[in-house]
């Protein structure tokens, strides 16, 4: 039988609920309009949590755990003495490792091809192009066809005025570079580009070669300088020459287009009760700070310091990074500091470093980190380190 026409109106007929419908006195709604409402809801319930959570926090920044593999190297003298200086590379397989010994020849100046290191031949006795001794303070380069050395030859001090030396390797061979000398040994390089190099002598020189000749500066003969920095500003850290406590500390900049003035400058017993800038090593960080080793690790803006590092009253010489969140130091103490663009830690040094001999200089390319090791008079260790 028919049902009556108000039930009819008020109940869903079986063919009305087979094809989707609702009623809700009287008023039939779509079921695709309540999945567009519970679809909505569900979004703004989604959107309403998540607006709740806290933002996305960065992982905080670590500090490596290295792996360290030791090359030994001895002076193929007899009992003569080897003091690696300086360590720089292009590439995990083309790194040199420069210095002096007492007799001359080969022993100054090695290259690691990847798999062994090899003794480069500098003096003629030894098949080389140099007659006299020599002696190398740093190494520095551009690329594997751009590297320099440079040092001092007949004695650390030399016999004459022309003692100073610099060589060059264009990627087949080296060569001495003619300019005017210093009046003793050079002490540092940087290698900015190929054709901007900066070289810093023993009595205040400081000698810029732009690819097509040098320029000679003097900023003050007594200082035995240190340089560092980058294309947009250079500096120079030096002491005076003696051993008097009344000698002092300078510390030069450079903009790029400006001269060198001087920045800070105190004796050297005033610097010793402060300890509050570095004059050894100058390392870019970023946004035109730089740090600085001396007695401690410090950081310069323009001329305003700021100790980063006095925990310990330890000397830092040698620093080098990849990043301005990776940066590490070396103290000759057997230190490795590491710097995580937060804060500066101690990082795990090799096995059997004693805290009684030096670490000296150090290279770090990618996630590998360089680093000389004088075990003893004539045996010197490069430690190669993976992170």
């Amino acid at each position: 039988k028919l049902c009556p026409k108000k039930f009819q109106e008020r109940n869903p007929s079986h063919r009305d609920l087979a094809q989707g419908s609702n009623t809700r006195q009287g008023i039939v709604m779509p079921r695709t309009s309540m999945m567009s409402i519970v679809l909505c809801l569900t979004v703004f319930l989604h959107l309403k949590c998540k607006e709740d959570l806290p933002p996305d926090v960065p992982p905080e920044p670590s500090h490596p755990t290295i792996t360290w593999i030791a090359d030994t190297i001895r002076n193929p003298y007899q009992g003569a003495q080897l003091l690696l200086r300086s360590i720089w590379g292009s590439d995990t397989n083309n790194v040199y490792a420069a210095g002096h010994n007492e007799v001359g020849g080969r022993a100054s100046l090695y290259h690691y091809d990847g798999n062994k290191w090899s003794p480069v031949t500098i003096t003629r006795g030894e098949g080389g192009f140099i007659n006299s001794y020599v002696g190398f303070s740093k190494i520095e380069g551009s690329g594997k066809n751009d590297v320099w050395a440079v040092g001092y030859r007949g004695g650390y001090y030399g016999v004459s005025g022309d003692s100073s030396l610099v060589l060059h390797f264009n990627g087949s061979s080296w060569t001495e570079v003619a300019m005017e000398r210093c009046k003793d040994g050079i002490q540092g390089i940087k290698v900015v580009a190929p054709m901007d190099v900066y070289f810093s002598g023993s009595h205040g020189e400081i000698i810029h070669y732009d690819g097509t000749s040098f320029t000679k500066t003097v900023l003050d003969t007594n200082l035995s300088l240190q340089i560092g920095g980058d294309a947009q500003r250079m500096f120079v850290g030096g002491r005076a020459l003696g051993l008097s406590l009344n000698n002092y500390y300078c510390v030069y900049s450079k903009e790029r287009s400006g001269a060198w003035s001087l920045i800070t400058k105190t004796t050297e017993m005033e610097y010793y009760k402060k300890k509050n800038y570095g004059l050894y090593v100058f390392n870019p960080w970023s946004g035109g700070r730089y740090f600085a080793g001396g007695e401690g690790i410090y950081s310069i803006t323009d001329t305003t310091w700021q100790t980063s590092y006095d925990k310990e009253t330890i000397p830092f010489l040698f620093m080098d990074g990849t990043s301005s969140s990776n940066i590490f130091a070396v103290s000759p103490y057997s230190r490795i500091m590491h710097w995580n663009g937060v804060e500066w830690k101690a990082v795990n040094t090799p096995d059997g470093v004693e805290q009684n001999k030096y670490l000296w200089d150090l290279w770090v390319k990618g996630s590998s980190i360089y680093v000389i090791y004088r075990y003893s008079f004539d045996t010197n260790i490069i430690y190669r380190g993976r992170y």
